[in-house]
């Protein structure tokens, strides 16, 4: 059933379009008296025996055509943001917000400026990460250059020291023996000297070996560490580099602020979303494509999209994705159309309407629109045969906005009427006129 017509008892009638009903209502009479009085019938599927001497009704006829149709559909459709080309500003850092230099819906480019954090506590985490940088590079270069002659020097210095102390513990603790066992020194005081004879060992020992690694210089294996000391510690200043530089938060693309969350004096967190930057150049037009047409309605199709709210000139666009899921209700699937917007005046959340042109039909079988009506599901039109009406059944393809396809029931020879044939009986005489 073609969703143009309006049934009016088993027949439909045409749309009148621009309120012509009320404009021109005994135009509309007439052509109902005509449709009722001009030729009647008890039964409309036998011809009359006597349409001879009826007097013949005026109708407005068409020829059919063979052309190319080129169809659409109208749907209703709503501006988006293209994922692509939007972004969010967020923070790489906790920190305060001390300055602020953007207001919502403003223009911006791509790494201005936008939000400022208080930038002292990171700053001196950089600096903390400098010094550990300048001592662990000054242990590496001693270690690689050696030691010092003084210091060689004085490691001597130390371990003739302590070898003379651990000779003079012996001597005295070699005296103290005989009078020991005498009992003349107690036990006491035999056992701490004993004692200060250990520790004058271990401190000899301690000085021997430091003057052998003074002498022999440093070994392979602290370098090692020295070097792998120094790397942490400028992977350590490099992170403090990037938590002064993260206190500066920019936009990530051109376009302008959508949604601005921000405020001076907010404590934030990377997780906390601060704004909403939009490349509003293009966008997307979402449309809910019917099922019934997706066959039809394929990647690349052209649209054309109207916001009368703005002006009545339409933006051009092609459609160029689709979603992945149809809508489960209605079987529809979204569609999404990327248009231009040159002059910034579109904006994400508008509606719109939007034509879809479906593919050509080439060497289409057509007559006007308002040829075809409707009677009890079934397609029918009037044609002119000999000066008189005959109801055809045909069969309907795609339509347009002024012509339908008919691909069965006529011929390219028939001629159709347009205006005044509703209600005819077959065979009813006609007095035909061409529409201009």
């Amino acid at each position: 059933m073609m969703s143009h017509a309006r049934r009016y008892g088993h027949l439909r009638f045409p749309p009148w379009r621009h309120g012509q009903a009320l404009k021109y209502p005994y135009t509309y009479c007439a052509v109902c008296l005509f449709a009722v009085v001009g030729c009647t019938e008890d039964h409309p599927a036998r011809e009359s025996k006597d349409s001879n001497a009826k007097s013949p009704v005026p109708v407005v006829v068409a020829p059919v055509q063979l052309t190319t149709l080129r169809p659409s559909i109208d749907l209703i459709g709503t501006f988006t943001a293209i994922p692509e080309r939007s972004g969010f500003v967020a923070a790489q850092t906790s920190g305060l917000i001390k300055t602020m230099s953007v207001i919502e819906g403003a223009t911006v480019k791509r790494g201005q400026t936008l939000i400022q954090l208080d930038p002292r506590s990171a700053k001196a985490r950089q600096q903390r990460a400098r010094a550990v940088v300048d001592k662990q590079q000054a242990i590496l270069d001693r270690m690689k250059h050696g030691y010092l002659p003084q210091e060689v020097e004085i490691a001597r210095q130390e371990t003739l020291r302590a070898r003379a102390e651990l000779e003079s513990l012996r001597l005295r603790m070699q005296a103290t023996i005989p009078l020991h066992e005498n009992k003349e020194v107690s036990d006491v005081e035999f056992q701490k000297l004993q004692r200060m004879v250990q520790r004058g060992e271990a401190a000899y020992a301690a000085a021997a070996a430091k003057l052998d690694l003074y002498r022999m210089g440093t070994r392979a294996e602290a370098i090692a560490e020295a070097v792998s000391q120094l790397s942490v510690a400028k992977a350590e200043l490099s992170g403090a580099r990037l938590a002064v530089e993260f206190c500066t938060i920019a936009s990530p693309l051109d376009g302008v602020v959508t949604q601005l969350t921000a405020r001076v004096g907010m404590n934030i967190t990377p997780a906390d979303r601060l704004a909403t930057v939009v490349d509003l150049s293009q966008l997307f037009v979402r449309i809910r494509v019917p099922g019934s047409y997706l066959s039809r309605v394929k990647k690349g199709a052209p649209v054309s999209v109207k916001v009368h709210s703005l002006s009545n000139e339409s933006v051009e666009g092609t459609i160029t994705r689709f979603s992945g899921d149809a809508d489960p209700r209605t079987g529809d699937v979204q569609a999404f159309a990327m248009v231009h917007n040159a002059d910034g005046n579109l904006r994400p959340g508008l509606g719109c309407r939007v034509r879809v042109s479906l593919p050509p039909v080439e060497r289409a079988l057509a007559v006007p629109i308002s040829a075809v009506a409707d009677r009890n599901g079934t397609s029918v039109l009037h044609v002119v045969r000999e000066n008189k009406a005959y109801e055809v059944a045909v069969r309907v393809g795609v339509e347009t906005r002024d012509y339908v396809q008919i691909t069965d029931g006529l011929s390219a020879k028939d001629v159709v009427i347009i205006e005044g044939g509703y209600g005819l009986p077959q065979g009813c005489p006609v007095k035909t006129t061409s529409k201009e």
